[in-house]
């Protein structure tokens, strides 16, 4: 794109107005190159399909087809003159264009603002520590032991529950009589030793065995969330 003509001004604090000239022959040559395309595949009743006359043609797409070259040279244009000044656009241009007529250039200011310049100075000077990592034979045991959980296969016996087994369990909360407000469930599995129940609700599925039914109290802390 040697044939376009860009000039750029500083403006004031990171903004930059950049003028840009395409020349009108650039933009006739585009057009011509277009309206030919178009000729081969162009469908125009009394011609066969790539035989209407040039300037039917023109006629009939011309201001179409110079629409979409002038759009699509605004566009390059614009990437070119940003790469050839070496700018680094924060975000999108302001295009300012003047008036265009068959013929003529096609004229147009970019207002943008760039990132700024600068250097990062003294860092010769800084020490860093880079940290190391001391794996012992228990984090590794550990992780085995954590892996193999996550993996456990759970399989049915006859004897009663110990640490470490999973019972699936359905219950229901009474209080003073009434069924508990969120204090039942179906199918719920429940790994003995895990914590993630309450310790008396936990405690009571210790020893118990399949299609057994258990009925036991349990105690709230004081700062329980429901």
């Amino acid at each position: 794109m040697e044939d376009v003509q860009v000039s750029v001004e500083s403006a004031e604090g990171l903004e930059r107005r950049l003028r840009v000239n395409v020349p009108a022959q650039r933009i006739e040559r585009e057009v011509k190159s277009r309206l030919k395309s178009v000729r081969q595949n162009a469908n125009i009743k009394g011609f066969r399909p790539g035989k209407a006359p040039d300037s039917v043609i023109r006629q009939r797409y011309g201001q179409q087809v110079r629409r979409e070259v002038l759009q699509e040279l605004l566009q390059s244009s614009y990437a070119e003159a940003v790469n050839r000044e070496k700018l680094q656009p924060a975000g999108s241009p302001r295009i300012d264009a003047e008036e265009i007529t068959d013929g003529s250039d096609l004229v147009y200011t970019a207002i943008l603002e760039v990132y700024p310049e600068f250097q990062v100075a003294g860092v010769d000077s800084i020490e860093i520590e880079r940290p190391e990592a001391q794996i012992a034979d228990a984090d590794v045991d550990g992780m085995i032991d954590s892996l193999r959980r996550q993996r456990a296969e759970w399989k049915p016996v006859e004897r009663e529950s110990l640490d470490g087994d999973q019972v699936t369990i359905d219950f229901e909360g009474v209080l003073d009589g009434e069924a508990l407000k969120g204090g039942s469930g179906t199918e719920v599995p429940v790994v003995l030793g895990a914590g993630r129940m309450l310790p008396d609700f936990e405690k009571a599925l210790y020893g118990v065995k399949g299609g057994e039914v258990k009925e036991f109290d349990v105690g709230f802390p004081a700062d329980y969330h429901a």
